[in-house]
């Protein structure tokens, strides 16, 4: 039986926190994070076109707690875990028909267990997993539908960034410098995160730096690569042969 991805929002403000639900999340294979807000009230916003099947959610954030949140957003909502230093906070949550509460410092195995009965509440088919609001329909196979695009955060914002739009990235500290075909964007992110969230066989780490398309990539001489948009690259002396075997995949003899 096949199980879609959980898909996952993270609402904290907190950064160490944040840091570590990311972490988690991205240590369970069945769940996909998706976004991650630091303002309840930017995600409340955002949320309706991000189709969220789970929300962890903190309590106590300024301007907007987790349980004025909860109290304004339509339902049925997505699946909620709320966060919180204080249990006696979260016991609000219940009457919001929340699956659960985690308290801070939270333990990986209390996740996980949390995370285990947001899965309890979702019926399980051939197709993946579907919220117990959404009617199951036995037999009736459905697209295959694979996302061609990300969410970036930029500016207090989430924009989507289709694949084929990127043709390069570079990275600048904690920040990276996504180059599109008419612009660029930067965003707060590491080269790692973003490689991960990246299809593998179309985009390549050239260096520590920098990540490009692969059809972007105009031509390879000596240890460079010239891309589409004119920018001239080298290729770091640990990534040479990576670099070579894709590049030989398309190689004509």
């Amino acid at each position: 039986m096949v199980i879609a991805n959980l898909r996952c929002v993270i609402i904290e403000d907190e950064p160490l926190a944040q840091e570590l639900l990311e972490k988690y999340v991205r240590r369970v294979p069945s769940l996909q994070l998706i976004a991650t807000f630091d303002d309840a009230i930017e995600a409340f916003e955002q949320l309706p076109a991000l189709q969220a099947d789970l929300i962890l959610l903190d309590i106590n954030m300024p301007e907007m707690t987790g349980i004025e949140f909860l109290r304004a957003y339509p339902t049925p909502h997505p699946a909620i875990i709320l966060t919180t230093a204080n249990p006696n906070h979260a016991l609000d949550g219940f009457d919001f028909g929340i699956t659960d509460y985690l308290l801070k410092p939270i333990p990986f195995d209390r996740f996980l267990k949390a995370i285990g009965r947001v899965k309890e509440r979702f019926p399980q088919t051939k197709v993946g997993i579907m919220p117990l609001s959404t009617p199951v329909v036995a037999d009736q196979p459905g697209p295959e539908l694979t996302n061609e695009f990300i969410y970036l955060k930029t500016d207090k914002k989430l924009e989507q960034i289709r694949f084929d739009d990127i043709i390069m990235a570079e990275a600048l500290g904690d920040y990276i410098k996504v180059f599109l075909a008419d612009r660029f964007l930067v965003t707060n992110l590491t080269m790692n995160k973003l490689t991960e969230n990246l299809p593998s066989d179309r985009f390549l780490r050239i260096n520590r730096s920098f990540l490009v398309q692969l059809k972007h990539v105009k031509t390879v001489e000596g240890n460079s690569v010239i891309l589409t948009n004119g920018r001239d690259l080298v290729i770091g002396s640990s990534y040479r042969d990576t670099v070579k075997d894709q590049i030989r995949r398309w190689l004509v003899a």
